[in-house]
């Protein structure tokens, strides 16, 4: 009985477990997205009244962070009008959070 040598590769792989090349961007949106996600989780924890905090974690989200602007997205052009109202209200949640004060910038 012989065996056969068998050539290995040089570089072991799982399949689906590395990422590919051209994966790397799509890996780098999502860590980006999770940072505001989470960012804006932080934020809502210091919004108040119950009510603003109720129509921001419902009907926005954080978009783009910089160290003075914060860009929220709303569900529509009503939430919207009332979100402009909130100003206040979520700039503060910024400075409680963060201690520091940024210009927020809604859109639909």
């Amino acid at each position: 009985m012989t065996l056969k040598h068998q050539a290995y590769p040089r570089q072991l792989e799982l399949p689906g477990v590395l990422p590919k090349k051209n994966d790397t961007l799509k890996q780098m949106e999502e860590a980006m997205k999770g940072m505001l996600d989470l960012t804006w989780k932080t934020v809502l924890l210091h919004i108040s009244p119950r009510s603003t905090k109720e129509l921001m974690q419902q009907h926005s989200k954080l978009i783009a962070l910089n160290d003075d602007e914060a860009r929220i997205k709303v569900s529509s052009t009503p939430v919207l009008l009332m979100a402009i109202e909130k100003l206040p209200d979520i700039e503060s949640a910024f400075r409680k959070a963060f201690g520091t004060t940024v210009k927020i910038r809604m859109e639909v």
